[in-house]
């Protein structure tokens, strides 16, 4: 207890301030992404705890992952739980991660889906474990929690991660009102020069803000300026690049 004019106790790493971040004892990797890694616990994803990322419908947050999964690809395996879109193996390894480092495990219920990523944490060797969830629960968010906290992977290797990159995709409506989850966030669907990322949940104070993220479609390079399309009067009107998401009767997601 303290009385007003007392100075303040000094501060101590093994308590959390409400008004900052976390000091964050959990293991984590960089994001990739400079401005997300400022704003996360540890400065990066966390690993061996769940991470939730809402989406629009069709959509899934490929461009936000793709660093991230680069990174992963060199440490082990990468299994796909559930995904409602096929991942685009030729983009992929383009963005370097090797194919043959992707597991596809199809699935027909929220149920299946966690059951089969229970079991994939079980192994030493899986660097992620990403699950799609189409109407999860409570208990199914606990559950998955708890088998993220669970997992470790073999450390004998050297720069081996200690645990599995986890996480799961909801779509933005119906994600819960409150999750499991150590790390929440919402990934609008952005343009084709990058993404916004909302912080719904993080150890440390709200975040009011979006993040903006400098992350163009890999096809943005091959385009005109739209200034150079506009200077030639026998250029027809070209489209804006699809973003993160395809009509559901194409499941093929590009990178």
């Amino acid at each position: 207890m303290y009385s007003i004019g007392m100075p303040l106790p000094l501060p101590r790493p093994d308590v959390w301030w409400a008004d900052q971040l976390a000091p964050s004892e959990q293991p984590t990797t960089p994001t990739g992404w400079s401005a997300l890694d400022a704003a996360l616990p540890g400065r990066g994803w966390p690993l061996g705890a769940l991470i939730e990322c809402a989406v629009a419908p069709e959509a899934l947050p490929w461009r936000l992952l793709q660093p991230a999964l680069r990174t992963a690809a060199a440490q082990g395996p990468i299994v796909l739980i559930g995904l409602p879109l096929e991942p685009h193996a030729a983009a992929w390894a383009a963005q370097g991660v090797e194919p043959s480092r992707l597991l596809r495990v199809h699935t027909h219920t929220d149920a299946d889906a966690l059951w089969a990523a229970e079991q994939v944490l079980r192994c030493p060797d899986g660097a992620v474990c990403w699950v799609h969830a189409r109407q999860p629960t409570v208990a199914w968010m606990r559950r998955l929690q708890l088998a993220a906290a669970a997992a470790r992977r073999d450390t004998t290797r050297p720069g081996a991660w200690p645990a599995p990159l986890v996480l799961t995709s909801v779509e933005d409506t119906r994600a819960l009102p409150a999750s499991a989850a150590a790390l929440r966030l919402a990934v609008e669907p952005g343009d084709a020069d990058g993404l916004r990322v909302h912080v719904r949940k993080r150890r440390g104070p709200p975040l009011s803000h979006p993040i903006w993220l400098d992350a163009p479609l890999p096809l943005r390079r091959l385009l005109p300026a739209p200034d150079a399309l506009c200077a030639s009067p026998n250029t027809r009107h070209v489209a804006p690049c699809p973003v993160d998401r395809l009509p559901a009767q194409q499941p093929l997601a590009c990178a």
